[in-house]
């Protein structure tokens, strides 16, 4: 807001402070990349097999559902385990769809599509090829946080376990190849953890699960055929499926 005092513009103290906020927070967010990005096309094999972590999709989503099968038979019998595993899966549908609107609407290029920034390419990669232009937030961040908070409410152990996983193999290599900001990675780790903790509150949680638990006892067989194809679909982040609605729009309706 502003306002005339004495014929000049007066800036409320406010806006001056969330100024001063946002400029801290864009310094620190280049420091930290610019930091990272050092380490870049120095080595063609540990770029290589950064690439391949990062757009590997077995790698990425692989790990994180072996967790979650393992603890939903490991726990058979525990409903309220089972209710907070089925959460997290709800919870990263929600993110990811909240994220996907976001990226939209919110204009940020990708740091190695920005000249200005003038960061090293990692040997291996294409930046114009990178699926979408605009980086904020990082939907990875939202779908596997979301999803690993429901491990850590059904497994303290385990939910640490793939926090660190998700941290290490599928946001930072997202940073160090230049496809996120830091703040695009925490800002899509904090809509998952945020969305994971709220749909496990007991008042949304119960109601939220409820349908597909009475699905698992009237017609288990359907109820892990689907859960099967859900989970694959995940791991390869939609690819199949995306590819599929690509191949129908382009081939039938133009």
């Amino acid at each position: 807001m502003k306002d005339i005092e004495g014929g000049r513009i007066r800036r409320w103290p406010w806006k001056w402070s969330v100024s001063l906020i946002i400029q801290d927070v864009t310094r620190l967010d280049l420091s930290i990349l610019h930091i990272i990005n050092l380490l870049a096309h120095r080595s063609l094999i540990f770029d290589e097999t950064i690439v391949l972590v990062c757009n590997n999709n077995f790698l990425k989503g692989a790990f994180v559902f072996a967790v979650m099968w393992y603890l939903w038979f490991q726990y058979e019998d525990d409903r309220n385990k089972h209710e907070y595993l089925l959460a997290g899966v709800g919870a990263s549908f929600i993110g990811l769809t909240l994220a996907k609107i976001l990226t939209w609407l919110i204009v940020r290029p990708r740091p190695f599509n920005d000249p200005s920034l003038a960061i090293r390419i990692p040997y291996g990669i294409e930046a114009a090829r990178w699926e979408g232009l605009n980086s904020f937030p990082s939907d990875h961040g939202v779908l596997f946080f979301a999803l690993a908070t429901g491990i850590y409410f059904a497994s303290r152990r385990a939910g640490w376990l793939v926090f660190i996983y998700i941290s290490a193999f599928i946001c930072l290599p997202r940073i160090y190849l230049g496809v996120h900001y830091p703040t695009d990675v925490l800002a899509g780790a904090a809509i998952g953890l945020s969305l994971g903790w709220l749909v496990h509150l007991p008042a949304i949680r119960k109601p939220f699960t409820h349908w597909a638990l009475r699905w698992l006892d009237a017609r288990p067989g359907q109820f892990y055929f689907f859960s099967f194809l859900l989970t694959y679909l995940i791991c390869e982040l939609f690819d199949p499926l995306i590819s599929v609605a690509s191949f129908i729009r382009h081939g039938y309706l133009y």
